[in-house]
């Protein structure tokens, strides 16, 4: 059968137009303590580059733990081992520390950081909340109503610029602010905004109620994964409603143009 012109653009076409999976490495962490041994295993399909964990201290910091091996690379399931330097008992540890909340802190195949924050003994949801979102790139929470449920608020987060760093050279170095305690009686009715990143991640809110710490997660501005994807990846759905009436169009000149053929007439 012979293939016209137009049928070959059609089959281009469709080729081209046809949804298309942007394959990308996930990476996750599972960890294990057992003083004075942490493990880490990377749960993704992807590599973990210059992985390195710290702990949160009762000032806020992150302090680094020691690695046993320190691996330039943790492939999916590999394990890197460190040293929990704490050996007293949890329950003589100050609050925040006996929540026992870790950063594992890593950089991707493109040199682009990231973090992901947990706890070995993680706090009860908040049943009352703060207004935090994202706003002209930007973190703001908004003060309690009544500040004697909740008196000061943890902000904890993972810093992440996304791809900016990675036009320059990149250095392999990991950087992480403290967290941040805000004292909702000397704050006052002003709202708290802060920088955490480019990326806008998830940060997460540790409210010091009467009952104790409770967790508010605080949902990512919605850019992370959107900044690496191909612009065509990003498109509206009107760039698609147009590819698809185009491939429609050539469809209908086809067929068309197989009912103009001519038909050759039955041999007697």
């Amino acid at each position: 059968m012979m293939t016209s012109p137009l049928a070959r653009l059609v089959f281009a076409l469709t080729a081209l137009l046809l949804p298309l999976s942007a394959l990308a490495g996930s990476v996750s962490f599972q960890l294990s303590l057992t003083v004075p041994e942490l493990t880490v295993t990377n749960q993704g399909n992807g590599s973990a580059y210059y992985p390195a964990v710290f702990r949160l201290l009762a000032d806020g910091s992150w302090s680094q733990l020691a690695a046993v091996d320190k691996p330039a690379e943790l492939a999916a399931g590999a394990r890197m081992k460190l040293t929990w330097p704490e050996l007293r008992p949890r329950e003589q540890l100050p609050p925040l520390e006996r929540m026992q909340p870790v950063m594992v802190r890593f950089f991707d195949q493109a040199g682009v950081g990231f973090g992901q924050i947990s706890f070995f003994h993680t706090p009860p949801a908040a049943k009352t909340t703060l207004r935090a979102s994202y706003a002209g790139g930007l973190l703001q929470v908004e003060a309690p109503d009544a500040v004697f449920s909740i008196a000061a608020s943890w902000l904890l987060w993972p810093l992440e610029e996304g791809i900016r760093p990675i036009h320059l050279p990149v250095r392999f170095e990991h950087r992480q602010p403290p967290a941040q305690r805000i004292d909702w009686l000397r704050q006052g009715r002003e709202p708290i905004k802060l920088d955490t990143g480019g990326a806008q991640p998830e940060a997460m809110l540790l409210h010091e109620t009467g009952q104790g710490f409770v967790l508010q997660r605080v949902p990512n501005g919605g850019l992370q994964g959107r900044e690496q994807r191909a612009v065509w990846l990003n498109a509206t759905k009107t760039f698609y409603a147009a590819a698809l009436i185009a491939l429609a169009l050539a469809a209908g000149f086809m067929l068309l143009q197989y009912l103009r053929r001519p038909r050759r007439s039955a041999a007697a």
